[in-house]
């Protein structure tokens, strides 16, 4: 019988495989992607694109899933359309096989066997044969975790041998941050090879042991850095044998890090000197130190010497690194047809970065007299009294490396106040596409920009907006006149600014002076260090002011001020520019006030420094976001408690307490009869990968809560802060809300029923959420007042809502607002929704969302809905008592202010009432109730045609029977159309799909 088992079960999965690879040739015959991905195990994206498609790809905020092909545990394969694309302009190629960078990779030909007495006649062959047709040929990235799977202490586990790439296909480009992405290129035999050996055989191993996150087909752009020309930036290469230690394997990745940054600089070298060649020189006199004149004179010569034509006609290449003066510097030759060498400038750039000069934008067709611009940006700082706030205000993060960006992110969430402000990563994408201008108190931009997204970044300072430049290249857009005047990676100086004097710091890779440079800086931080304790001023005269024009044409001027100094080269590292028209504020620093120490740790020596000025790095971080940025910061920052350089938590004296398990007691042991097989160890903990519970019973001691990953749950007792008796009497439901978990504070109560088969309509009430997460896990913003709860639905797939399952948003959002609706008290409140799952007061401010998860078990759909609603939190914008109170005062008849157990009660019934007539087949009577709640009868939006990428104006008519927009064209003829994943407002950027 297992033999016959056995051979079946081999039959199926064979089955299964071919027919992933028919599917997959049939959908590379069009202009699509396929990828292939694994997420945190136990957690589950829907298949959504943004999760899909590699966030290296240019357009991946386009794409669309159009087929699902593969879902095994936490592995996914999908079809998207339209075709991923990647710049791999910066990308490092890979030197000759075999080699040990940036992986152990064998040669490209297979020795030949021969005899030990003999010769050997055999033709050595290729390692791999592609198809001779090229333009069958397939380019992949993939992409890995740099953390080995396989220590040398465990030699057991060799058992495992990895995928070798490069039998699969020739190994083109890589690139590293905070995982290793590889470029191969290969044909449609050996893609489905490396699939099946890989994701359809659960073998997500590559090179040198390195775990597999993903497989997904590309198109390329550009051409990579050729390895040869960066290889001599390697002081020393670390890595001299196969198998590495762990510390030997950090060196390792520093080698691959510091050629990746070197490879980023050569490009944008590159591709400032094609601008600066074909675009002339503005000289602005009175922003210039007029020091040397002879100086300048001579700087003048060397830029009318750049400019030669046959400088401008000749195609730049590296032609060596060599030692210049003890500093390695990269010489880019023009190479001219038919001209010698002797009568070709050469242009010199210090090794560890290529120097940057950019200049500030002049339109193409500005207006005929540009005037000053006079206008205003409408005011980010909202009242506190109004009760007209809209949505919370943005900070956003863009960065061109995730490391940055996290590290960005982690220091914002622990400066800034609480629930006042929502932290979002800022993709490239996303800034073209602009729907993040409106909401945005403050724009950091970290790393290096392309001149595009920086003339936008530009545009929204000069119309008013706040900007923090931590190390970035937009520095040169808004202050042309600064250049490069040395380059030092990972360098440690000495920062003064205001209050803190010779505070030690991690410098920017770039050293900048405005114009004229001087040849030579002061290195020495050891003769700074013996200094007097006054900080030494920069010798050089900085610019005042200065005047750039934004998108539109007009003219602007900025005053400009140095708040801090850099005292190890003399040189100004801290610039604040104020726009004297529309109050835009940007501050830019050349020192890396986002850097946590641990990413040094590495490095003994600069860990322990910087360990030691952690504390003053986040006080000098939050008093710029104070002062200058009118940002708020929490007020506990002066109390930070900094131990061993590790990322802060719980600072803010949060205190995770004990949950209660609340109900009949029938029903609660059902369930728990239920989650015995999910129990582990001798503590019976259920375990999930955001999560632990533990559920205590009467004679058990709960543990105390002492981290967010740990709850425990007391299902005999009652909580003093949360009255059982106003919930349950106000409660008229058979099974939703019936169970209840209630947690004083909880990471986030979508954790608890994540990765859970629970029970039909069991709910999790949070009084405070500490991580709280909304759509596209976007953060949401949990404060104590803010009436908040995580819901479980079991749906069979047969039944009428089972069918239409994206439909499930709509019912719930109607559910939340009718419960107020339809009250005989409180239909007064103009409360309504706006598509697709947010609740609006007043027409114009968000005062609460929802998100709804689904995962498929069988004939079975388990839904996790997670919600919240401003109850009595006057911040960040509006609660339904303020809206109460606001009625009282101008009314005779007064109404009572909700209780948040009856208002969690209300939306059960309603959620319960609104199911069961859906699942009896009423469609008709929700769709007359939802288009009565909702905002958007007869409004016109702006819609793409993806077939000409034309926007034009369309006219909204209701929703589909999946919950998508339906809009009536100038033509007359209706369309579909769904959002285009921005995650700042869905009915921005709203597109017709190409494929239905």
């Amino acid at each position: 019988m297992l033999t016959l088992y056995y051979a079946s079960a081999t039959f199926l999965q064979s089955f299964r495989i071919q027919k992933v690879c028919n599917k997959i040739a049939e959908h590379l015959a069009q202009p699509s992607s396929i990828s292939f991905y694994t997420l945190q195990p136990g957690s589950d994206d829907g298949f959504d694109p943004t999760y899909a498609s590699s966030e290296l790809c240019g357009n991946r905020n386009e794409a669309k899933v159009t087929d699902i092909l593969w879902l095994m545990r936490n592995q996914r394969g999908c079809c998207l359309r339209p075709i991923q694309t990647l710049e791999i302009t910066p990308w490092i190629s890979f030197p000759a096989a075999p080699s040990w960078l940036p992986f152990d990779y064998a040669a490209d030909t297979l020795t030949p066997v021969a005899s030990p007495t003999a010769e050997s006649t055999t033709p050595v062959r290729p390692r791999i044969l592609l198809s001779q047709d090229k333009s069958k040929h397939i380019q992949l990235l993939l992409e890995a975790k740099v953390q080995q799977t396989i220590s040398e202490e465990d030699p057991s586990a060799t058992e495992a041998l990895p995928v070798r790439l490069e039998d699969f296909g020739k190994l083109i480009a890589w690139k590293i941050d905070s995982h290793l992405a590889v470029l191969i290129e290969t044909d449609l035999e050996h893609f489905t090879q490396l699939l099946i050996t890989t994701f359809l055989k659960n073998n997500l191993c590559i090179n040198d042991q390195l775990p597999l996150m993903r497989i997904e087909s590309v198109q390329l752009k550009g051409q990579p850095q050729p390895f040869e020309l960066l290889a001599n930036h390697l002081k020393r290469q670390s890595r001299n044998s196969a198998k590495l230690t762990e510390d030997k394997w950090k060196k390792h990745l520093e080698d691959l890090r510091g050629l990746s940054v070197l490879a980023h600089q050569a490009t944008e070298f590159e591709q400032q000197k094609n601008r600066t060649e074909t675009k002339p020189k503005e000289t602005k006199p009175d922003l210039l130190a007029h020091e040397d004149q002879n100086q300048t004179q001579t700087e003048e010569n060397i830029e009318s010497q750049d400019k030669c034509t046959d400088v401008v006609k000749a195609a730049k290449t590296v032609q060596s690194i060599s030692p210049v003066g003890g500093q390695e510097k990269l010489v880019f030759k023009s190479l001219t047809p038919k001209s010698s060498e002797s009568a070709v400038p050469l242009i010199e750039v210090s090794a560890n970065a290529a120097a940057k000069s950019f200049l500030s934008f002049k339109p193409q067709s500005p207006p005929a007299a540009a005037p000053i611009a006079t206008y205003s940006r409408s005011t980010l700082k909202r009242q506190k009294q109004s009760l007209r706030k809209s949505k919370p205000l943005n900070i956003l993060v863009y960065s061109d490396s995730t490391t940055g960006r996290e590290s960005t992110l982690n220091t914002l969430q622990q400066l800034l106040e609480r629930n006042v402000y929502t932290i979002y990563p800022l993709l490239q994408q996303q800034a073209y596409q602009k729907h993040w201008l409106d909401q945005t108190a403050l724009l950091v931009v970290c790393g290096s920009v392309t001149p595009a997204i920086g003339q936008i970044f530009v545009d929204y300072f000069l119309q008013g907006g706040k900007v923090l430049s931590l190390c970035s290249d937009i520095l040169h857009i808004v202050l042309p006149n600064y250049r490069t005047a040395e380059v030092r990676e990972h360098e440690l100086v000495q920062f003064s600014y205001d209050k803190w004097q010779r505070v030690k710091m991690m410098h920017h890779i770039f050293c900048y002076q405005p114009s004229p440079v001087k040849k030579h800086f002061s290195t020495d931080s050891e003769e700074s260090s013996k200094s007097s304790s006054n900080s030494r001023k920069p010798a050089l005269v900085c610019p005042r002011s200065t005047e750039l024009k934004d998108l539109s044409g007009y003219e602007h001027r900025l005053d400009v001020q140095v708040l801090g100094f850099e005292e190890t080269w003399n040189t100004p590292s801290l610039l604040l520019a104020n726009s004297l028209q529309s109050g835009g504020t940007a501050v830019f620093s050349q020192v890396h006030l986002e850097t946590n120490p641990i990413e040094f740790e590495s490095d003994e020596l600069k860990f322990e420094i910087l360990k030691q000025s952690d504390r003053t790095r986040l006080e000098i971080f939050a008093d710029i976001l104070q002062k200058h940025l009118d940002v708020q910061v929490a007020k506990a920052v002066s109390e930070l408690d900094i131990k061993s350089g590790n990322q802060l938590r719980n600072y803010r004296g949060e205190i995770y307490q004990r949950a209660f398990f609340l109900g009949r007691h029938e029903s609660k042991f059902e369930l728990l009869e239920k989650l015995r097989l999910r129990c582990s160890g001798a503590d019976n903990v259920i375990a999930t990968p955001k999560l632990a519970l533990k559920f205590c019973g009467k004679d058990e001691t709960a543990p105390m809560p002492n981290n967010t990953n740990v709850l425990p749950i007391l299902i005999h007792s009652c909580p003093d802060d949360f009255s059982t008796v106003d919930y349950f009497d106000h409660l008229t439901t058979e099974h939703i809300g019936r169970l209840v978990i209630y947690a004083p504070i909880i990471s986030s109560s979508m954790h608890v029923i994540n990765n859970l088969e629970l029970i039909h309509g069991l709910a999790v009430l949070p009084l405070r959420q500490t991580a709280g997460v909304g759509r596209s896990q976007n953060q949401w913003l949990s404060p104590l007042g803010c009436a908040m709860f995580s819901l479980q639905l079991h749906l069979s797939m047969d039944s009428s809502l089972g069918s239409r399952l994206p439909l499930i948003q709509h019912v719930i959002g109607a559910a939340v607002v009718n419960s107020l609706r339809s009250h005989k008290l409180y239909r007064v409140l103009d409360v309504a929704l706006k598509w697709p799952n947010d609740v609006y007061a007043n027409g114009d401010t968000k005062i609460g969302g929802l998100i709804v998860n689904t995962t498929l078990l069988g004939s079975q759909a388990i839904v996790n809905i997670g919600c919240g609603i401003n109850l009595n939190n006057s911040n960040p914008t509006v609660c339904i008592n303020d809206m109460i109170k606001e009625f009282n005062e101008r009314s005779v008849e007064k109404l009572p202010l909700l209780k948040y157990e009856e208002f969690i009660a209300l939306i059960f019934n309603e959620i319960e009432r609104l199911l069961a007539d859906v699942q009896n087949g009423d469609f008709e009577s929700f769709y007359t109730l939802y288009y009565s709640l909702w905002l958007h009868s007869d409004q016109i939006v702006k819609i793409c045609l993806i077939t000409n990428e034309k926007e034009i104006e369309a006219q909204i008519i209701g929703i589909d029977a999946f919950g998508f927009l339906r809009v009536k064209l100038p033509n007359g003829k209706e369309e579909t159309v769904q959002p285009d994943g921005n995650s700042f407002d869905m009915l921005k950027g709203l597109i017709v799909p190409k494929y239905k």
